[in-house]
């Protein structure tokens, strides 16, 4: 008989049935625009920003279990960086974790998830989250992803995008247009994805007020997102077909995003807007207002962090 999960951190924010909802946690590349402090053998996920010293990945993963169990935790890495992820979260499962031998950036990476999601269980609803990504309101943020799942059960066919409220135009991060100025309950259609604009276009964003941040997390069932992979996306979808030879196939995918590759194209697409401090630390302006915010210090050389201390 299989066991009935139930979460490793108890909290308010915890799910009743977890059996089918599993956080997809994207490790990526190698972080080149921090560099040199990024770096192959340490890329941005592993560095240590916030006061208790713990790495981004860890407070991603510690975070997530406030909400579904280790168990249900799937990590997509490249495979040089396996040891990092199993010194930090030892108590990922093996079979959790899915190395790429070449980094595919986020479409490929998800479709690899959802194959084996679908593979255990064809209902599997998928949370999938950047590693690197700064949060600095757990319990919002939180609540933000219940209530998408919950969208998600309600609507199965729906790919759900979570998207923030912009606080400045932003050129650093891409954008989510939305079809009302009021969503229902806090979740909005959405009208079209927008590239990282200029400053003149962010700004023009910011005063229409139909625009948000997109944040590049997403939900959504499994077999939702491979039905959108197969339409809208065959240069994945063909060679992942074969589940057998999928490690020979991998290096044939396409390197290109998930915004490119189904959430320009897809109509079914649905944000939850959210309300917390977040940072995508994808550039050394946003690293130093988070080792700021974090009473973290740092040696700083030419506008780069070479060091944090």
């Amino acid at each position: 008989m299989r066991k009935r999960n139930t979460p490793a951190l108890p909290a308010k924010q915890a799910i009743r049935d977890t059996s089918k909802i599993y956080a997809v946690i994207l490790v990526g590349g190698i972080g080149k625009r921090l560099q040199p402090l990024s770096k192959p053998s340490r890329p941005k996920p592993f560095l240590s920003v916030t006061k208790d010293r713990k790495t981004i990945f860890a407070s991603t993963i510690l975070r997530i279990r406030r909400l579904l169990p280790i168990e249900n935790i799937i990590v997509v890495a490249n495979k040089r960086q396996a040891h990092l992820i199993k010194n930090i979260s030892p108590k990922i499962l093996k079979r959790n974790l899915l190395l790429e031998r070449t980094s595919k950036n986020t479409a490929p990476a998800i479709a690899l998830a959802s194959l084996e999601l679908k593979k255990r269980s064809g209902d599997a609803i998928m949370v999938v989250l950047p590693a690197d990504h700064y949060i600095g309101n757990g319990k919002s943020y939180l609540n933000t992803l219940k209530k998408g799942i919950d969208f998600v059960e309600r609507n199965p066919g729906a790919l759900v995008t979570i998207g923030l409220e912009p606080g400045f135009p932003a050129t650093g991060y891409g954008y989510i247009r939305v079809k009302a100025r009021r969503g229902k309950g806090g979740v909005y259609k959405v009208e079209r994805f927008v590239e990282k604009p200029d400053i003149q276009t962010a700004q023009k964003f910011i005063e229409d007020g139909g625009y948000l941040w997109n944040t590049g997390t997403f939900i959504f069932k499994a077999v939702t997102f491979l039905g959108a992979i197969r339409r809208l996306a065959k240069g994945i979808y063909g060679p992942l077909k074969d589940m057998r030879r999928i490690e020979e196939k991998y290096d044939m995918l396409p390197n290109i995003s998930v915004d490119y590759a189904i959430m320009e194209k897809a109509y079914e697409i649905y944000c939850v807007k959210g309300s917390y401090g977040w940072e995508d630390v994808g550039s050394f302006d946003s690293l130093k207002k988070v080792l700021r915010a974090e009473g973290r210090r740092f040696v700083e050389r030419d506008g780069k962090v070479v060091k944090i201390l």
